[in-house]
């Protein structure tokens, strides 16, 4: 198993949205980093909250359960939440598992944030 060498995940806050960006794979090794912060941001329903994964090259499904689960509380209570995935292999993963149905995918951060606050307005 690897140690999810060259994967980071941060979280920032921009216009008062909650905005967590993956880079690098999201696999069994690193979904456990991020189950921790999605879980954080997800119950913080003052804000709406983004999970860019435009530097995100593969997802696998344990990292697609992580995105699901860590972002429920969101889509279940005040806050909300998108995707930002602008093509690619994660992309069509997205629209194949009909993950995007659930939770809005957008090609750009702007839009996704956009999205957020015009909802919360």
């Amino acid at each position: 198993m690897s140690s999810g060498y060259g994967f980071q995940a941060t979280e920032q806050t921009h216009d008062g949205v909650r905005i967590v960006a993956i880079d690098g794979e999201l696999d069994i090794a690193s979904s456990p980093r991020v189950r921790d912060l999605l879980s954080a941001a997800a119950t913080d329903v003052e804000r709406p909250l983004v999970v860019d994964l435009t530097s995100c090259g593969f997802i696998d499904s344990t990292g697609l359960a992580t995105l699901l689960h860590g972002t429920k509380p969101a889509r279940d209570g005040e806050a909300h939440v998108a995707l930002v995935s602008p093509g690619g292999e994660v992309r069509k993963l997205l629209e194949l598992t009909a993950i995007d149905r659930t939770i809005p995918v957008f090609e750009t951060l702007d839009e996704a944030i956009a999205a957020v606050l015009a909802v919360d307005g």
